[in-house]
C-alpha cells in the first residue's frame, strides 16, 4: 500500500483564505450550482472536517467570499479618503477605487444565473454600508471647504451610493449595458444637486479621475 501523504498544518487564517479563494475560482469556472464541497476539498487538498471547521456550508462559503470583498473595497476606499486631495476628486476616486475587480464581478454575475440573488443584495447592502461613513467624511471636507453646501451629508450619500448600486448594476438591469453612461450621467447631475455643489463639478472633475467610468464601484461586489 502506497503511503499516505501527510496532510500539511497550516495557519487557520491561511487554510481560511485557501478555501475562499480556491471555491471562487471554482464558482466561476464550473459554477456555483456545479461546484460540490468534494470538489473544494480536492482543489485545497484538506479533508472535509478542516472545510467545516471554518465554514458550515456552500453558503457560508459564498457569504464569506462577499464579506471579504465588502472589506477589500472599503479598504482601498478609506485608503483614498484618507489621501491629502481637494474634496471633489477625492469623492469620486473614493467611489473609483471601490469599483470590484473582474473576478468578483464573474462571481457577481453566477450569482444572479444560479438563483443565489440574495448574495448579491447582500453584497450591495454590505458595500453600501462600508462606504456611506467614508463618503461622508469626504462630503463633510466639502462643507468645511465650501465644496459642498449639503445640510443632510448621510442622507444624501446612501441615496447617491443606493441608486448607483441599483441603476448601474448590470445583473439587475440585465441586457442594458448600453444605458450605463446615460444613468452614469443622471446619477453624476443628481449628485451635484444633493450635494449642493456648483453645477457640472462633478462631471468637469470626472473627466481626471481614472477608472471612475460608469462610477461602477458599487456594480458587482460580490
Amino acid at each position: 500500500m502506497p503511503p499516505t501523504a501527510k496532510r500539511v498544518s497550516k495557519p487557520a487564517s491561511q487554510r481560511r483564505t485557501e478555501i475562499l479563494d480556491a471555491a471562487h475560482s471554482l464558482f466561476i469556472t464550473k459554477g456555483i450550482q456545479a461546484t460540490s464541497v468534494e470538489d473544494i476539498l480536492t482543489e485545497v487538498g484538506i479533508a472535509k472536517g478542516t472545510l467545516y471547521y471554518h465554514f458550515s456550508s456552500k453558503d457560508d462559503i459564498l457569504r464569506s467570499l462577499v464579506e471579504r470583498t465588502t472589506a477589500r473595497v472599503s479598504a482601498q476606499a478609506q485608503a483614498v479618503a484618507d489621501s491629502p486631495m481637494p474634496a471633489i476628486p477625492k469623492f469620486l476616486a473614493v467611489m473609483a477605487a471601490a469599483r470590484a475587480e473582474d473576478s468578483e464581478i464573474a462571481l457577481a454575475a453566477e450569482l444572479h444565473t444560479t438563483g443565489h440573488d440574495e448574495f448579491h443584495l447582500m453584497s450591495i447592502l454590505g458595500t453600501i454600508r462600508a462606504l456611506t461613513p467614508i463618503l461622508v467624511g469626504v462630503v463633510e471636507e466639502g462643507i468645511a471647504e465650501g465644496s459642498f453646501t449639503t445640510d443632510h451629508p448621510r442622507e444624501v450619500i446612501e441615496i447617491i451610493l443606493t441608486a448607483a448600486g441599483m441603476l448601474l448594476d448590470t445583473g439587475i438591469f440585465i441586457g442594458e449595458e448600453d444605458q450605463i453612461p446615460r444613468r452614469t450621467a443622471g446619477l453624476i447631475h443628481a449628485a451635484e444637486v444633493l450635494l449642493g455643489t456648483q453645477p457640472g463639478a462633478l462631471a468637469q472633475a470626472m473627466e481626471g479621475v481614472e477608472g471612475i467610468e460608469g462610477m461602477q464601484g458599487m456594480e458587482g461586489s460580490a
